[in-house]
């Protein structure tokens, strides 16, 4: 069925490449976890399916609008250091 849908699409798809597509949501997925992953498919060990463990381009842009759309975090420093001393090293308003 696949084989026709593809011929009369005129696209080159092929069952393997379904597989892979499905694997890698698989391993994308949070609610699964890779040894599941691995078990599903069927693999012998777990670097083949940490193959499929690719990051999209679409998260790391989602990640990175997070990051910087985050409040900065104050700087605390412990209680060994006194303020005038972190204020000479770092400079003021930390």
């Amino acid at each position: 069925m696949l084989q026709r849908a593809t011929d009369h699409l005129g696209m080159n798809w092929t069952l393997h490449d379904a597989r892979h597509t499905a694997a890698t949501r698989m391993a994308r997925d949070p609610k699964l976890t890779l040894v599941e992953v691995q078990s599903i498919l069927r693999h012998a060990h777990i670097s083949t399916t940490a193959l499929y463990t690719v990051v999209g381009l679409d998260d790391l842009v989602d990640k990175l609008a997070e990051y910087y759309n985050r409040p900065p975090e104050p700087t605390t420093w412990t209680q060994n250091y006194s303020a005038g001393d972190t204020e000479v090293v770092f400079g003021g308003g930390q």
